[in-house]
């Protein structure tokens, strides 16, 4: 399962994205992080996770100016 939790603008947590029977590969994050962009997902500025190989390399294809 692949979940993304954001910071809102009052500085709260909010699970924003959730997909379950996806895996940590390039093609799974790829899809998964277009998905969030394509429901309106913008001003990312940062990422944290556990470093998966295939969330790294997709980070900045799908959102540019975040690290």
């Amino acid at each position: 399962m692949l979940v993304a939790i954001g910071v809102n603008a009052r500085g709260y947590r909010e699970v924003i994205g959730c997909k379950e029977g996806y895996v940590e590969s390039k093609k799974s994050w790829k899809s998964f992080l277009l998905g969030l962009r394509e429901r309106g997902l913008s001003g990312v500025c940062m990422f944290t996770g556990d470093k998966s190989a295939g969330m790294l390399g997709t980070i900045q294809e799908v959102f540019l100016h975040a690290m």
